[in-house]
């Protein structure tokens, strides 16, 4: 299997290319021969491979044998390889390298998706051939006019398929779209065509080419017999093939290959001679007999053109020769058509070229070699390998010879050709210098670069020039110090050679200097005096060489801390950088110094050179040398605390005590001016050196250690206060004093006890200012001992006032001893003493509270401020420390009280206030209590903004109401005040109560205020409205959120409401009266409406009826004028209207009776017509029958068949506003004052002089009738014409009783516009009355249910000739709508029964029953229309409508038949038919009623079809008919098929042909299984047969009929398909059920689930590198397919097909398990078969093949398990001892014993026991006899290696006896070791023991026991033992 492919890189990648040597190259051109890439096989070769490749701008593709490589268009990466099953013939790509087309020689041929590598299309075109190959040849076409199809030409030896119209590119679009379903329909869009060739190539074809016309493709097809050229015409428009000319066979017997230049055929017979010929006439031009050729191709390049002969002048024929008696071939390029040979090389026998097109410039063939890439090659070639041809010039060859570093080639070829051999001698030069570099990092051995160095010597005395020579030996990295030191002498000698030649150098070549060699040997001497031999290497020497910037080297050495080698470097290389030093420089030095170096060290060389070095060249750099000393020298504090100051002082003076040419720093102990002395930096630095002389002295003389920090911030004073900081013990102050600190003072002359106040001032100062802990008392303690070393009496006061100021309160047990003591004292300052100490108590009683400041008390306001702070601190004792504190300080007391019970009073304790205050004498209570009023008054003034503060002033108002009270109590001598406390008092209680109960809190000033009182009252008001205008479920929520808030009370209700005007001095009445006014106001229709009703219900009286008659008028005065107001969403205005004018009517005065009365007449007509707007429709409510005495009224008026007029719904918008308007007009308003008895309505009211009231109402009423007759309400009309004619009418003859009275009484003018107006509405009324009855008579006949009553009352209205012909004409047009002409009918009878008209009542009746019928069929959605109105005869028409439809029962079927005496026998049999196949899809034309009916459940149709059955006279014709319908059936509607069955079992099942319970049972297991795979061609051949469309649920179903009704055959043919896991037990129980082979069913299980589940992990598992296929799905799937096998009777066939199954396994663990099973198959085939002898030998054969097949498995497994398969291990499986040997003998055990540490080492004791478990070995033995093997050699060692013989890490075979012991038992291997090592002979063999072989054992024993067992075994000590 040739399946490892490695892609090499051409040269220009400088990649190593696979070292192939070529054959032997010759011609007048130069080609370069490149190896692109190698195949080898995994497998040993046997015969040669065959090769086939072919290369294109998209790819090229390479065959070898069964393995196709593709590759892309660089050659630079494989795209996708593929092992097939054959050998390939033929492969082509296309669809830009989408696509791949494979023809095996199997016959297989594919389309695989090349980026998915999914295989779309296999299909076998024609079996396999009998020759050599299956398919020739293939081209693939892309279509001129549609570029995304393809056409495909494949060549056999019988003709040529073609495959046209291939949709690559929507196929590609489906992939990218992840549709594979559309994808994998490629098939069904193949056209494919054979088109025969033997009538022209009767020995058949061996190649064709193509060659393109317009719209068309020509084939030219070569081969032998009667013809050996055939032109073809392919017509890929039309899709037509023809035949256009022919060749005989007379000039040549064969084609072998073709190939088309322009108007040329190039020809190569099988006598492999090549000929040309037209193209067009297939005529011979020329042939070539004395050139033997193989294979052919012509190129040309990539711009060259092939019209015209002068351009093929660079056309080329490659030709491959025939073999020669060596077996090699030749590859030729010549020049056509001169024919002239340009390049030749030698190639082995198998080669073949890559067909490629014309225009090509490289030439690719591929040719195989051996293994030793010999070329010939004897035996079979086992490496491949793909070549390239490309033509370059000899200069181009010789870089490529160059690159490739074969320079003895290189060489030999520029003397060849005459060019520049140095040029050779300096590129190996050069190679050596690389390897060398490479070299210098440690890639090489030592003695390779000594062999580099000496190959280098060798080359540079070949090359002339010795520039090159110098800077080589120069620039290159030698290895070695001595060998750098050699070349660069030898290039010193070879400038002095040259400089003794005569001639001069060349103009253009510089000279050659001898300075530069010996810069470099002085770089060489400067580096090994810097580094040593220890770090000289290559790479080192040359950057220190090529180095230009030497102070960077120093830098960089100094940053490394390398301080000597920085001080060596800066010495020789100092005349380097001197020129170029300046200050940044000079930073850079001084930054990379770490002070890590010694001090010493670095101290001298800074002083000797650094700084002398700066003074001369870099003057001004002095600062920054001065800077950078003196801030290393304070650095030096910090890391070098132990020698600090003196390391400080000693760097810091270097720069003073360094020399300089001509001028010092400092001489003879003075300084002296520098020239930049009077710089900052040096002043500086001046002052450090001072300073640190200064501390030091410190130091040494007065023991006092400073920071320099410290010091630096210093006098003479402080540092005397930081000596007194440095004693630790109060005890040691007089001492350290006297000792140290008096000296100081005396040198410095201080005065001593100025200076120790001083002291104990400043440790005053310093401690209080600083956090301490109140614990911390030491400097109390040390200023103490300070003080007692004081003289002065008066300064020692002065320290003791410090202390007792600045000390801690309390203070202090020692501290209060101090002051005590100097309070006893006679001084003057003991009074200053006694003040503070007073001033101490104070501050003591503050600190109780935390105060602290002690200034807060200089100030009267600020003492009060701490008062008021006291008093909130709440404490038993702050009113007794406030009021010590205003005593003290001579302050009023009742300010504190005050503040006392203000603070209670905040406080919420009014107890305790009034308490306080009932304690004070009457003056304080009385003043306490005045000023608390006015204090109350003023906080009332501050409007709280939050609910605390709200709580705060109700307690506060109902304390001072307390107060007062208490006040008023002993306000007893003075009236006024008296008066005056109770005006306050009430104030304050009605204060109070407002904001308990109503949260409302008010100022004094704004509860004395009237006006502002009135608002508030209109405000509650005002918000009372708004509480009720809230809807219910926004009332709700208010009420939550104040019952949350705690707020309740704010909740604003009626009682509230009119609680709170009672407190304002507002009636209930008057308040009640403004509510209502204010709701009709505000058109709050609601509220309006619960007051009034609420007056009705509590206040039942004639205002009340008064108030709800005016509510009424203006409610209608408000819907006439159409005013917007708030009405609930379910409220009825009209009817609520009409309800309030009912009540207003029953309690009303008696002169508002009759208006009241009118009201409700015409609000009752309002609230009918808004009825008509609502869209219920209470006209066809459901009814329930009674009969007789039974009825109810209500029921029967409710639900009676009476006419509701069904008109237009009315627009409220537009129908409320007339109606009340035409109210507002008959009740008008009058100004006038009314008398009793007098009305406002229209119908009662008198003429009114000067005003005709009849006239406005006409407008209205005109309006009001035509807008209820435009929406056809013509009923409500009718009965409003009626009421408003009758009020017209009364008012106008109410008022005309007497005509010559009214005459007398009223305006003439009046009376006859009022008489002319009652005639005109008189006419006007009869009309609309007329018109509208005519029109309520149409409306009940066109209603749904007829009011016949009514109908017939109107039809007596109407005169008789006209009645008949009205009835008629409404049946005629009303047509199909039976319910109305029946109730037309029954209308007509009764009228003609009136008039006596009999043959008008026979025609009526008879078309009452049709219309019965048409109803009743209605139901049920059959149409009557056909046999409506029609004879008898015509109504079995319908018989079949009415089988066919699912709803109609059989009763009125028989009804049906029996109404109109048709035969019901023939219809029942049609009904069963009808309902079994009802649901069939038998796709037999049907009427348009069984199309359109729907389909029903299958239960339903069998329970009516059996319903019917006993119904049947004789079964036997519905038997008969049911078994011919059975057949036609739909194989997948099981259903239908189901139905039938039964049918025919319960009607007559013996007269049946057909199993039916057999049937029965199999549509039972059809049912409950889902089909998985797709329907079989036996399926498509069936359903075409019987004419039967492929149902859906075939994908799902299997076909019932061709199980149960076809063959065998037929049922393997489908069951198979289906068999999976799954599936197997429904199918088990159908293969059962039909009698089928069970041992069959079982293999076929086993087979397919393993190929569908397990074989794809089985690959998965292969590419992803596991071992073992095995988890916890896969487990359940072996146990299926082993339950299969282990089901096969058969046991034979069993083991087949088990080991079959575990051959797919690759070798490992599950090979293993599955080879058990097969092992326990055979085993029980062997038991099974012990009667028949021939059975038992073949299992007996079978069973021991496969127990070695077992064997070699699981060793092989074991060594894959320990990584041990290599080659000989895998050679040696068949014989396990051997390899348990050589297991033992493997190279990790030695490693192993001399590196214990190492990982990853095999565990060979582990496999060797696995091993010889597998083999039943012995082990023991094997290690017995290894141990004698290796511990007791046969042949003893020689006496050169005596001495390594027994060394147990240079002993190999000793390293492999120890491992072997440590696997056993220690006690075991130890007696072992002793017996050998005491005895003569061998406990584990027959070895004779030499000295040699006991001293070997003792050594193993000593290393592997331990001291006690070697001591327990020997009886002696273990040196004894050694020894």
């Amino acid at each position: 299997m040739w399946n490892d492919i490695e892609l090499l890189v051409n040269d220009d990648t400088g990649t190593q290319l696979l070292p192939i040597g070529l054959g032997h190259e010759c011609g007048t051109a130069l080609y370069q021969v490149d190896t692109l890439l190698q195949i080898t096989s995994s497998e040993k070769v046997s015969v040669n491979p065959q090769l086939y490749a072919c290369s294109s701008k998209d790819g090229s593709i390479i065959v070898v044998d069964r393995s196709v490589a593709l590759l892309d268009s660089t050659g630079q990466s494989l795209q996708m390889h593929i092992q097939f099953d054959t050998n390939v013939d033929v492969v082509g790509m296309c669809q830009e390298k989408q696509f791949l087309v494979v023809g095996e020689r199997s016959g297989n041929f594919h389309l695989i998706h090349i980026p998915s590598k999914q295989t779309l299309l296999t299909k076998i075109l024609v079996e396999k051939s009998s020759s050599d190959k299956t398919y020739l040849n293939l081209f693939i076409e892309k279509n001129s006019a549609n570029a995304g199809i393809y056409h495909m030409f494949v060549l056999t030896s019988n003709g040529f398929f073609c495959i046209m119209c291939l949709p690559l590119a929507q196929t590609q679009e489906a992939i990218e779209k992840m549709d594979m379903i559309t994808a994998k329909k490629l098939p069904g869009q193949i056209k494919t065509a054979f088109i025969s060739t033997q009538g022209y190539h009767s020995l058949g074809c061996q190649n064709f080419v193509i060659s393109h016309s317009v719209n068309k493709i020509n084939l030219i097809i070569g081969g032998e017999g009667d013809y050996v050229l055939s032109k073809w015409e392919v017509d890929t428009t039309n899709n037509l093939v023809s035949v256009q000319s022919f060749a005989d066979s007379s000039l040549i017997k064969g084609v072998v290959k073709l190939q088309v230049f322009d108007n040329l055929l190039f020809v190569l017979d099988t006598e492999n001679i090549l000929s040309m010929w037209d193209v067009y006439s297939l005529t011979l031009i020329w042939d070539w007999p004395l050139m033997q050729i193989e294979e052919f191709l012509l190129s040309s390049e990539s711009d060259s053109s092939p019209v015209i002969w002068q351009g093929r002048a660079n056309v080329k024929l490659i030709v491959m020769t025939v073999p020669d008696n060596k077996q090699m071939r030749s590859l030729t390029v010549s020049a056509f058509p001169s024919m002239q040979l340009l390049y030749s090389l030698e190639v082995s026998v198998v080669s073949s070229l890559v067909q490629s097109g014309i225009g090509t410039d490289t030439i690719y063939f591929l040719e195989g070699i051996n293994e030793k890439h010999q070329i010939p090659c004897e035996g079979p070639v086992s490496i491949v390998v793909m070549r390239s041809l490309t033509e370059a010039l000899p200069e181009n060859r010789l870089s490529r010879l160059l690159h490739k570093h074969k320079f003895t080639e290189a060489e030999n070829f520029a003397i060849q050709f005459g060019l520049d051999v140095e040029l050779v001698y300096k590129v190996k030069a050069n190679t050596i210098l690389e390897k060398l570099a490479s070299a210098s990092v440690g890639s090489y051995g030592h003695e390779l670069c000594l062999d580099l160095v000496a190959e280098a010597k060798e080359n540079l005395k070949k090359i002339q020039d010795s520039q090159f020579v110098v800077d080589y030996c120069i620039n290159a990295p030698w290895p070695l110090y001595e060998t750098t030191q050699e070349m660069l002498n030898y290039a010193k000698v070879r400038i002095l050679k040259k400089d003794d030649k005569i001639f001069a150098p060349s103009c253009d070549v510089a000279p050659v200097s001898i300075t530069e060699v010996l810069r470099a040997q002085a770089r060489l001497t400067t580096f090994y005096g810097a580094f040593g031999l220890e770090k000289f290497s290559g790479i080192a020497w040359t950057e220190f060489l090529n180095n230009e910037d030497t102070f960077k080297n120093i830098l960089f050495q100094l940053e490394e801390g390398n301080f000597s080698c920085a001080q060596y470097l800066w010495l020789r290389q100092q005349a380097d950088f001197e020129s170029s030093f300046d200050e940044k420089m000079l930073e850079n030095l001084l930054n990379a110094i770490h002070f890590p170096v010694p001090l010493k060290e670095l101290c001298l060389w800074l002083k000797n050179v650094v700084i002398p070095f700066v003074r001369r060249v870099v003057p001004k750099g002095q600062k920054i040398l001065a800077k950078w000393l003196e801030q290393g020298a304070r650095n030096l504090e910090l890391t070098d605390k132990a020698n600090w100051p003196e390391n400080g002082l000693q760097m810091a003076e270097i720069f003073f005590t360094s020399e300089n040419q001509g001028e010092m720093g400092l001489t003879f102990g003075q300084w002296t001016p520098l020239r930049c002395g009077d710089c900052e930096e040096v002043h500086s630095l001046k002052k450090l050196v001072n300073d640190l002389q200064e501390l030091i002295n410190l130091h040494r003389k007065y023991n006092c250690r400073l920071a320099l920090c410290d010091f630096e911030k210093e006098n003479a004073t402080t540092i005397v206060f930081r000596m007194f900081d440095k004693i630790l013990a109060p005890e040691l102050v007089p001492s350290i004093l006297e000792k140290f600190i008096k000296p100081y003072l005396r040198e410095h002359n201080l005065h001593k006890d100025e200076l120790l106040l001083q002291y104990i001032k400043d440790l005053l100062e310093r401690c209080c200012t600083r956090s301490t802990s109140v614990f911390e008392t030491a400097w109390e303690a040390k200023a103490i001992a300070v003080i007692g070393c004081i003289s002065d009496t008066d300064l020692k006061f002065d320290a003791v006032l410090q202390i007792m100021h600045g000390a801690m309160v309390p203070w202090s047990a020692a501290v209060e001893q101090l002051v005590k003591q100097h309070l006893e004292m006679n001084h003057v300052k003991v009074k200053l003493l006694q003040e503070s100490y007073r001033l101490m108590e104070m501050k003591k009683l503050l600190r109780t509270y935390g105060i602290r400041d002690t200034n807060l008390l200089k100030d009267k306001q600020m003492i009060m401020r701490l008062v008021k702070y006291i008093l909130k601190q709440d404490t038993p004792t702050s009113l007794e420390d406030a009021l010590k504190i205003t005593a003290a300080y001579m302050l009023p007391t009742v300010e504190v009280y005050i503040l006392k019970m203000i603070d209670l009073i905040d406080k919420e304790r009014g107890e305790e206030s009034l308490t306080l205050l009932k304690s004070l004498t009457l003056g304080e209570a009385e003043k306490v209590a005045e000023r608390l009023t006015v204090w109350g008054t003023l906080v009332l003034r501050h409007k709280a903004d939050n609910p605390e503060e709200h709580k705060t002033q109700m307690f506060m108002t109902k304390t001072l109401v307390e107060i007062l009270k208490f006040l008023l109590s002993i306000q007893k001598d003075n009236p006024l005040k008296k008066d005056e406390c109770e005006a306050n008092l009430k104030m304050f209680e009605t204060l109070a109560v407002l904001q308990e109960d109503f949260d409302i809190f008010l100022s004094v000033e704004e509860f004395r205020n009237p006006s502002l009182m009135s608002r508030l009252l209109e405000n509650h008001i005002s918000s009372y409205e708004t509480v009720r205008s809230l809807s219910k479920s926004r009332r709700v929520q208010t009420m939550n959120c104040n019952s949350e808030d705690g707020k309740m009370k704010n909740r604003l209700t009626e009682s509230r409401l009119y609680r709170l005007a009672l407190l304002l001095q507002l009636s209930e009445h008057e308040l009640g009266e403004k509510l209502a006014l204010r709701a009709l106001d505000a058109g709050k229709i609601e509220e309006a409406v619960k007051i009034c009703r609420e007056f009705y219900e509590n206040h039942c009286n004639e205002e009340t009826g008064k108030l709800l008659f005016s509510a009424c008028r203006r409610l209608c005065r408000m819907l006439g004028s159409d005013v917007p107001m708030i009405t609930p969403n379910d409220m009825n205005l009209p009817a609520l209207i009409y309800e309030m004018a009912c009540q207003a009517a029953t309690v009303c005065s008696p002169d508002l009776l009759l208006d009241s009365l009118e009201l409700c007449k015409y609000t009752l007509t309002a609230k009918e017509i808004y009825g008509q707007c609502q869209i219920e429709n209470y006209g066809f409510t459901a009814k329930t029958s009674s009969f007789g005495g039974d009825k109810d009224p209500y029921e029967e008026w409710t639900y009676d068949d009476f006419f509701n007029e069904d008109g237009i719904v009315l627009d409220p918008q537009i129908a409320l506003p007339v109606a009340y308007e035409t109210i507002n007009v008959l009740l008008p308003v009058h100004e006038n004052k009314l008398y009793p008895l007098d009305s406002t309505s229209l119908a009662n009211c008198a003429f009114i002089k000067g005003e005709n009231l009849l006239l406005p109402a006409s407008t209205p009423m005109c309006a009001v009738l035509q807008n209820l007759m435009e929406c056809s309400q013509y009923e409500l009309a009718l009965r409003l014409i009626v009421c408003l004619f009758g009020s017209c009418l009364q008012h106008g003859i109410s008022n005309n009783m007497d005509l010559s009275l009214s005459e007398q009484l009223h305006d003439v003018l009046l009376l006859a516009e009022t008489k002319s107006f009652l005639i005109a509405l008189k006419q006007k009324c009869t009309s609309v009355i007329m018109t509208t009855i005519l029109t309520l008579l149409h409306k009940v006949f066109n209603c749904r249910l007829v009011d016949h009553n009514l109908a017939l009352g109107y039809c007596t209205i109407l005169p008789k000739e006209d009645m008949f012909n009205k009835l008629w004409d409404v049946i005629n047009n009303t047509w199909q709508n039976y319910r109305k002409v029946l109730a037309v009918a029954l209308v007509g009878a009764q009228l003609a029964n009136q008039y006596g008209e009999a043959e008008e009542k026979k025609k009526f009746q008879e078309l009452v029953t049709d219309a019965e019928w048409g109803i009743q069929l209605g139901k049920f959605g059959i149409s009557f229309e056909t046999v409506f109105r029609q004879p008898p005869i015509r109504k079995k028409e319908l018989i079949r409508t009415l089988v066919q439809n699912a709803k109609v029962e059989t009763d009125l079927i028989l009804n049906y038949c029996s109404t109109f005496m048709l035969d019901s026998d023939a219809a029942l049999q049609l009904c069963i038919e009808t309902l079994l196949l009802q649901n069939a899809n038998t796709h037999h034309a049907e009427d348009d009623s069984a199309e359109c009916s729907e389909k029903q459940p299958h239960s339903t149709l069998l329970a009516r079809a059996l319903e019917i059955i006993p119904l049947l006279k004789s079964t036997k014709h519905l038997v008969t008919s049911l078994s011919g319908i059975l057949y036609k059936l739909d194989p997948y509607d099981y259903g239908t098929i189901e139905i039938v069955l039964k049918v025919m079992q319960n009607a007559d099942e013996k007269n049946t042909s057909i199993q039916v319970n057999q049937a029965l049972s199999l549509l039972k297991h059809l049912e409950s299984y889902k089909r998985i795979s797709p329907p079989v061609d036996l399926e498509h051949q069936y359903v075409l047969e019987h004419g039967i469309p492929l149902s859906p649920a075939a994908q799902t179903r299997l076909p019932f009929h061709l199980i149960f009704f076809q063959t065998a055959q037929c049922f393997w043919n489908i069951i198979s398909a289906e068999l999976s896991e799954e599936s197997f037990p429904t199918l088990l129980l159908i293969s059962k059920l039909m009698k089928a082979s069970l041992d069959t069913l079982h293999m076929s299980a086993a087979r397919h689930v393993f190929e569908k589940k397990l074989k794809p992990k089985i690959f998965e598992m292969r590419n992803t590198g596991y071992t073992s296929v095995f988890n916890k799905e896969t487990t359940k799937t072996v146990q299926t397919i082993q339950s299969y096998l282990l089901s096969i009777i058969n046991p034979e066939w069993a083991v087949a097909i088990a080991h079959k199954i575990a051959q797919e396994f690759p070798t490992g663990p599950d090979q293993i398990q599955a080879l058990k099973f097969c092992l326990y198959l055979a085993e029980k085939w062997v038991k099974n078969t012990s009667a028949k002898v021939d059975s038992r030998e073949k299992a007996e054969l079978l069973q021991k093949k496969l127990h070695m097949q077992y064997k070699r498995s699981a060793t092989e497994n074991v060594l894959i398990t320990h990584n041990l398969n290599t080659g000989d291990h895998l050679k040696s499986i068949g014989k396990p001892a051997n390899l348990i040997v050589l297991l033992y003998e493997h190279h990790s055990i030695v490693q192993r014993i001399k590196n214990p540490a190492g990982r990853d080492y095999p565990d060979i004791h582990l496999a060797a026991k696995e091993i010889a478990e597998i083999n039943n070995l012995d082990m023991n033995k094997i290690w017995d006899k290894l141990v004698d093997k290796w511990l007791c050699p046969s042949v003893l060692p020689s006496e050169k290696t005596q001495e390594i013989f027994g060394d147990v890490h240079e002993d190999e075979q000793l390293q492999r006896v120890l491992y072997l012991l440590q696997s056993r038992q220690m006690d075991y291997i130890s007696r072992m070791l002793f017996e050998i090592t005491t005895s003569d002979t061998s406990p584990i063999g027959v070895t004779q023991l030499t000295f040699a072989h006991r001293s070997r054992a003792l050594k193993c024993l000593l290393y592997l026991a331990d001291t006690n067992t070697v001591e327990s075994l020997f009886k002696k000590p273990i040196e004894k033992v050694k020894v």
